[in-house]
């Protein structure tokens, strides 16, 4: 079996893991404002539970993250994070960054940092397919009342894969799009972001003008692709 196809499989064992839990596991999530609720009211697993399944399948030893940026605004932190898979004993696999932000409570921007690299971690294991239930609103009659989501059928899979190919390549081209068009400059895809290729120092305004970063330790202008 290859590297891929295992951690496909291993992926399918968190996400039972993780229906096996049930409503305790999942949570309400919703967006106050001057006491009343703001937007729409959307339900996903607790992190806890999320890492209780990765740890218990992947093992703790085979999966880590690191922390590629934070900041501290007046009512909450942002943090960009990175996540590491090890697919054998000595290669490690990037699935890209994410970034996660936490409101600041009563001034603890403590606690606020842990609950924004929570999110930012638990976003990067959505790349992954982890916790898939919740982003297939699938949660929503599990927290109110007791069913548990059911895995899909192969037809269902099928037919969810298709039209997230063409959604994505859809979004591939609009992204593509939406990049500057700067003499000398070409653009790579690299684990969930575009890189600037070419004589990027002479450029460096213009890029930053588009939203490309400066990556110290790849030194290259990268730019993280949001999809939809």
């Amino acid at each position: 079996m290859s590297e891929s196809k295992n951690l496909t499989k291993q992926v399918e064992e968190i996400n039972t893991e993780l229906r096996g839990f049930g409503r305790a596991a999942v949570q309400e999530i919703k967006m106050m404002k001057d006491g009343k609720v703001v937007g729409q009211i959307r339900y996903g697993y607790k992190p806890q539970y999320v890492f209780d399944a990765v740890n218990k399948i992947l093992l703790p030893e085979n999966w880590r993250y690191e922390v590629v940026s934070k900041e501290i605004f007046d009512s909450q932190v942002v943090a960009e994070v990175r996540l590491f898979i090890r697919v054998n004993d000595s290669e490690w696999i990037c699935k890209g960054s994410q970034t996660g932000q936490m409101q600041i409570v009563k001034g603890n921007v403590g606690d606020s940092y842990k609950g924004a690299i929570t999110d930012a971690i638990q976003k990067c294991l959505s790349l992954l397919s982890i916790g898939t239930d919740a982003y297939r609103g699938l949660l929503r009659d599990v927290y109110l009342g007791s069913d548990r989501p059911t895995a899909p059928t192969p037809k269902q899979q099928q037919e969810q894969s298709s039209k997230a190919s063409t959604n994505l390549q859809a979004d591939l081209d609009k992204s593509d799009a939406d990049l500057p068009k700067i003499a000398g400059i070409s653009y790579q895809r690299k684990d969930g972001i575009v890189v600037a290729v070419g004589n990027s120092f002479d450029k460096k305004d213009l890029l930053k003008s588009a939203g490309f970063k400066w990556d110290k330790a790849d030194k290259n202008w990268y730019k993280e692709v949001v999809l939809h």
